[in-house]
């Protein structure tokens, strides 16, 4: 991600890239500490990856009530809504099978190879449906556990570009790993430009310029790992428990939030060959690269400048 604003501060968290942007240069250390304090919350709450976290114990207490912070709460919604749109093609019930699948640290901390695996069948598609929820507590069923890897950095996103916008009346372009929130705080819009990757050691291939809402990148070609000499990416599919086998490396999407427009590219990578004709179906603009490098564009995709 790129801007054409006076400052942009970058850190890591959640184990990725931080990326911040305002347009009011005055607001940007506010900004950063209002980021950076609602990250470490989200973090604390929402990591699998952390045996303190809040859903961490709603995992192990699968089948009951167990009683959460309002950020997962607002988190796991936002999964669950994301299986609604979807029919479980993203699905927030996967926990148990990443884990399975060697994923069971940060991806940072994860081994280059690993002697073994364990096959987890995967829950049901509408398993999700069990889910519940109050304002602090919630309650998943018995023998699955919650993974919010799908969604939550988008969601996480959302919140902070939109809590900055409002408290700093500033616009705002937060990047979270490739995961895009733009808020515009009460000014004239911003055309934020934001470069696309298809090759994360290349430079990027393409440009696009977004006014408000999100967009967001799933690629098959990072996060990758082996396993017992089997090569695993992070894009599960649900259906079979196992990384989706794909015709594309790299899906980009926009949508009304960065939570919408990565629910939809990782959906599309899920969906393989039928990805397409999903998309258009729900009128997502949204750039699909093939394996072999050819690119299909859908629903009005913006047009793109040179990424160079």
């Amino acid at each position: 991600m790129t801007a054409d604003a006076p400052v942009q501060v970058q850190w890591r968290a959640l184990g990725t890239y931080v990326q911040l942007s305002v347009s009011d240069a005055a607001a940007v250390a506010a900004a950063e500490e209002r980021a950076r304090g609602l990250l470490a919350a989200i973090d604390r709450t929402c990591s699998r990856f952390r045996p303190d976290s809040d859903l961490a114990r709603v995992n192990a207490g699968a089948g009951t009530w167990v009683r959460a912070d309002p950020l997962l709460v607002a988190a796991t919604t936002a999964a669950v809504e994301a299986a609604g749109h979807t029919d479980g093609l993203v699905h927030p019930l996967l926990g148990r099978v990443v884990v399975g699948l060697g994923y069971d640290r940060t991806f940072t901390d994860l081994q280059p190879g690993r002697a073994s695996w364990t096959r987890v069948d995967p829950p049901p598609l509408d398993a999700w449906r069990a889910i519940e929820y109050e304002d602090e507590a919630i309650k998943i069923p018995a023998g699955t556990a919650l993974d919010l890897g799908a969604t939550a950095k988008a969601w996480a996103g959302d919140l902070i570009s939109a809590t900055i916008a409002e408290e700093d009346r500033t616009n705002v372009i937060v990047s979270l790993g490739g995961d895009v929130a733009v808020a515009t705080g009460g000014r004239r819009p911003t055309a934020w430009p934001v470069r696309i990757h298809d090759d994360p050691e290349a430079a990027a291939d393409t440009e696009v310029a977004i006014e408000d809402g999100g967009l967001a990148t799933s690629s098959t070609r990072l996060r990758r790992w082996t396993v017992a000499g089997v090569d695993h990416h992070h894009v599960v599919d649900p259906r079979t428990g196992a990384p989706a086998r794909t015709c594309w490396r790299t899906v980009s999407a926009t949508g009304p939030s960065a939570t919408a427009a990565n629910v939809a590219s990782t959906a599309a990578v899920v969906l393989g060959e039928d990805a397409v004709g999903w998309l258009a179906a729900r009128g997502v603009a949204a750039r699909l690269v093939s394996i072999e490098g050819r690119v299909t564009t859908t629903g009005g995709w913006p047009a793109e400048g040179d990424g160079e």
